[in-house]
């Protein structure tokens, strides 16, 4: 629901960008009961696979970080904020290679507790040195999410069907989480604690979903666990949330993670997952509220928010709890959700970027409903996503142009040598399906005259006149890139 008070939110972000801000973590932190839960196979999700053999450790060598410095988020510029997940069976060298061709900066990736600590004080990380190996030789920087739980440690009280409720349970994931960060020192990895925390499918299967306990034993986890990290690297960054949805349930569970400490234990950033939703269009109010919750117990406006975890199926999804393509099928006709794939992978960074968003992650590179890239077959987002990024690369947002209608989206990108393009497109109204959008032509005010470069979203080039300092542009659901200034 666009209105004034969310462009104004949306300005103020969009000049503010991505800052390094950190919520200071206070002296003497309380723990609380907390867990952790076995990574569960679902439309989304990955099973963990068991480490390979223990190797004698070997200093890291240094290598160049890709996307920014250790310490530090990437800088919103594209594509130096855009990343892929993979799953383990999708992370092969040749996989990661392939992320790095295609130009993205970040992968994510689950670290699995139980599968690096098989003795007790042992961590192998064996299968972990070989995937920084393949993401520093391709530029890209890792997204490391620290998951599930260990059959070493009592994790669970009596009853409790995953998720980390015990005090033993917490130092032993801490601990795990302490000596990644500080084998993996100076790597430019974000660290995420935990997938989804707010459902069941991922915390416990007792329960309810974003109730007030989750709540509290996650973010009694998050506190010992950030504690445990800065002492053995001060400048790792660890971001919290993982937040499943941008449904009222999943504000509200945010803001009951806050009112339990969450702003006080040093996270140096929120991430959402934000499913539930027709378009990307929609995340900016959704953006809007959970920084407003945020606002409430002190945080900055401005303190980073990641998406680490959003795509759009090409296949209707499994209903979830009562809610059928819930979780990431975008509707409209089946024939066409190939192109609607594609349009969403662009129109989703862009609107990431638009709200000052720090990371933006798309489910999936390789595997189902999600993919971009098929066994050997790559799908038209995945050269949507190539081509945007060939049209982007080293541009940043400026602003974005308004129209006569809040469903047009005409941002301008600029260069550090000056250079100007133009993104174009429109969409459908709140909550409808994407076949819902109105094509349509605009007047587009721009300082440039003559004949202009027009490419469409994969890549094939027309022209467009600009006349008296005017542009007349057809949009549709499909982003076009206008070159204005060379």
């Amino acid at each position: 629901m666009r209105n004034t008070a969310v462009l104004i939110i949306l300005t103020a972000l969009l000049i503010g960008g991505c800052t390094e801000s950190v919520i200071q973590q206070p002296p003497a932190p309380v723990p609380q009961p907390a867990e952790i839960e076995k990574p569960k196979e679902q439309v989304k999700q990955e099973t963990p696979k068991a480490m390979e053999q223990e190797k004698p450790k070997v200093e890291p060598e240094k290598k160049k970080i890709s996307g920014g410095q250790p310490g530090k988020f990437p800088e919103l510029t594209v594509p130096m904020s855009l990343g892929m997940q993979l799953k383990p069976k999708c992370s092969t060298t040749e996989d990661i290679k392939e992320v790095g061709s295609l130009g993205a900066k970040f992968i994510r990736r689950g670290f699995y507790w139980g599968g690096v600590e098989k003795e007790k004080g042992k961590y192998d990380f064996t299968e972990y040195d070989r995937i920084l190996k393949d993401a520093d030789d391709n530029g890209l920087r890792v997204l490391a999410c620290l998951f599930g739980d260990n059959k070493l440690y009592d994790c669970r009280l009596p009853k409790k069907q995953g998720g980390i409720q015990t005090e033993e349970g917490r130092k032993g994931y801490a601990n795990f989480a302490a000596a990644l960060a500080g084998h993996f020192k100076g790597r430019g990895i974000i660290f995420e604690i935990w997938n989804e925390p707010n459902v069941r499918t991922f915390w416990r299967k007792d329960g309810m979903h974003n109730s007030p306990e989750f709540a509290e034993e996650y973010t009694a986890l998050v506190k010992e666990t950030v504690k445990t990290m800065r002492a053995a690297d001060p400048d790792c960054l660890v971001v919290a949330g993982s937040v499943s949805c941008f449904w009222d349930p999943s504000f509200n569970w945010t803001d009951s993670c806050f009112s339990k400490g969450m702003h006080q234990t040093g996270i140096s950033g929120w991430s959402v997952h934000p499913y539930g939703l027709k378009s990307p269009e929609e995340y900016t109010a959704g953006y809007a509220r959970m920084r407003s919750i945020m606002e409430k117990y002190g945080v900055p406006k401005d303190f980073p928010m990641l998406n680490t975890e959003r795509g759009f199926a090409v296949t209707k999804t499994k209903s979830w709890e009562g809610n059928p393509e819930s979780e990431g099928w975008a509707g409209g006709p089946e024939g066409m959700a190939f192109q609607y794939q594609a349009w969403h992978i662009v129109r989703q960074y862009m609107i990431d970027l638009m709200n000052g968003i720090c990371l933006t992650s798309w489910y999936e590179w390789a595997g189902e409903e999600f993919a971009i890239a098929s066994k050997d077959k790559k799908r038209p987002a995945y050269y949507a996503c190539q081509n945007m990024i060939k049209q982007l690369d080293g541009y940043s947002l400026k602003e974005r142009i308004k129209t006569a209608s809040d469903l047009d989206y005409i941002l301008l990108f600029e260069n550090k040598a000056g250079a100007r393009k133009l993104v174009a497109w429109t969409s459908p109204p709140l909550k409808e399906t994407p076949e819902k959008v109105k094509e349509h032509e605009v007047t587009v005010p721009v300082e440039a005259s003559g004949s202009l470069s027009i490419m469409d979203l994969m890549g094939k080039e027309s022209a467009v006149e600009a006349v008296n300092g005017k542009l007349s542009l057809k949009l549709s659901g499909a982003p076009q890139y206008v070159t204005l200034k060379r």
